[in-house]
């Protein structure tokens, strides 16, 4: 993953500067073991000595992924990634918190269900990953259910209840240039 990173950050760099007027450094690539190819030192930025480039702010990391520009991840993994965060942010709520009561047998790990969460999503909550569950059977089951998942541009919004606990909540969310942010959120006892 880390060698793919960085070999789209080289993509973008050497596009960068292609498309600033400036010359673009020869690419040379190593092949692994698995047929892949790692960009090799010449890529990876200035040597010892050189002048630093001023690189735009949309070329930096961002929680760990690449902003989407020319030759970045795709508009679906984008969106997969955003999707990923957003969740993360609300499991992680801290007006949540008190109401899941992870602490008590057969809470923990948390787990989710929902058909607005994708497959395949990977949420960590308190040192474990959560469980992706079948909906709940009935109201006595712990299990966190998204009922909603709305991104408009920079602005989310997800709805969700915990029937064990009574509770129905939504939260709001914002992506700024360091990425995506809970802003408020709100929990009501049903």
């Amino acid at each position: 993953m880390a060698r793919r990173v960085s070999a789209v950050a080289c993509f973008i760099v050497c596009s960068l500067a292609v498309g600033c007027g400036g010359s673009a450094p020869e690419a040379q690539s190593v092949a692994d073991d698995n047929g892949t190819s790692e960009p090799s030192d010449d890529d990876l930025g200035p040597k010892a000595g050189a002048e630093p480039e001023d690189k735009p702010d949309d070329e930096l990391k961002e929680t760990g992924k690449l902003k989407t520009t020319s030759g970045g991840p795709t508009p679906e993994a984008q969106s997969a990634n955003d999707t990923q965060a957003i969740l993360q942010l609300v499991i992680e709520d801290p007006e949540l918190d008190p109401y899941l009561k992870l602490g008590e047998p057969g809470r923990f790990p948390l787990k989710v269900s929902g058909s607005a969460v994708p497959q395949g999503i990977e949420l960590v909550k308190s040192t474990k990953p959560v469980v992706m569950s079948p909906a709940p059977k009935d109201k006595k089951d712990p299990v966190l259910v998204i009922t909603g998942l709305e991104v408009q541009g920079k602005d989310a919004t997800v709805s969700y209840r915990y029937d064990i606990e009574g509770i129905r909540g939504t939260a709001y969310l914002k992506k700024s240039s360091h990425g995506w942010e809970l802003t408020r959120s709100r929990v009501v006892e049903h």
